[in-house]
């Protein structure tokens, strides 16, 4: 029952919050919305930043992604990071009600951003650019690319992508998805294979 309590409050909360903000949104009306009492919100979650946290760690991609590069990669550079990308853009559109919320609210909370980026993007810079040295050292990419830089440029692509598409819902590149991946993996590694 506890459980479903939390879901309950974590899925009003981000109801509520995509639609109004973070600010505009009151822990009084998310214990309404939810149909529990205030003090049911603060005892599964301290503070109204508790819930959104946890909404960040429900909305996670990291722990897909760390099972993905530990057991799912085939070697073949581009099947893997037309995979990543792929997955990287669907978990964004799952995620999407976060960064609205992150983007209607980011002068008021700007450590919001952080949370999202501490707890979801630079782990999975780091895996990409693990990835990145691997191949390396089984001679598929140029020795002298900065893995890390390389992981950086590969997301901000996609996530460039992806922010497009969430703003502006009739945006030409709406449905432009498989030939935007299949195009940015192939410049991608003309920069950096062997």
């Amino acid at each position: 029952m506890r459980k479903n309590t939390a879901n309950k409050i974590l899925a009003s909360a981000l109801t509520l919050m995509t639609e109004r903000g973070y600010n505009n949104v009151s822990v009084k009306e998310i214990a309404l919305t939810a149909g529990v009492s205030e003090m049911t919100v603060f005892r599964h979650f301290d503070t109204k930043l508790g819930i959104l946290q946890s909404l960040i760690r429900t909305y996670s991609y990291i722990p897909y992604f760390e099972h993905f590069f530990s057991h799912e990669l085939t070697g073949h550079l581009t099947k893997d990071l037309q995979q990543i990308a792929h997955s990287y853009l669907a978990f964004m559109e799952k995620n999407k009600p976060i960064f609205l919320i992150a983007m209607q609210d980011r002068s008021i909370l700007p450590e919001l951003i952080d949370i999202i980026s501490d707890n979801n993007t630079r782990q999975l810079q780091n895996l990409l650019a693990d990835y990145f040295q691997k191949s390396i050292e089984q001679g598929h990419l140029k020795k002298e690319i900065d893995t890390a830089g390389q992981a950086i440029v590969f997301l901000t692509g996609l996530f460039g992508f992806f922010v497009s598409t969430a703003i502006w819902e009739n945006h030409f590149l709406k449905d432009q998805q498989e030939i935007f991946v299949q195009h940015t993996v192939e410049a991608f590694l003309k920069g950096v294979q062997v």
